[in-house]
């Protein structure tokens, strides 16, 4: 069986939607830093203990990927598959089509 997961528009994610939901920021530390959505958290898909960090989340929570276009997150979805996530969701577009849809950053108090 090939990895399946659902895909959403990053435009669709509304961070009220359920209380069990763990948004998972793929991207590096100082992208993060750049700019971010609120209550996400920082896993850098391309560090050394991602698998490592990925499995401290529950797999039975729904997890919502994103990154900078979305190429990453997909890569992460497909990974957390392959791990035995039941509830994955990957957020086309990334943080580029969140901003230019006219998403703010998280304010820096809400980290």
């Amino acid at each position: 069986m090939t990895a399946q997961f659902k895909s959403s528009p990053i435009s669709s994610w509304d961070a009220d939607q359920s209380e069990q939901a763990i948004l998972v920021d793929v991207r590096t530390e100082e992208e993060f830093d750049q700019g971010h959505l609120c209550d996400a958290l920082n896993v850098d898909f391309k560090a050394e203990d991602f698998e490592t960090k990925i499995l401290e989340l529950p797999k039975s929570s729904p997890v919502y990927l994103y990154c900078r276009t979305g190429k990453r997150s997909e890569s992460a979805a497909t990974l957390l598959q392959e791990l035995g996530f039941k509830n994955i969701t990957n957020l086309e577009g990334g943080y580029v089509a969140y901003t230019e849809e006219g998403g703010a950053p998280c304010p820096e108090d809400e980290k």
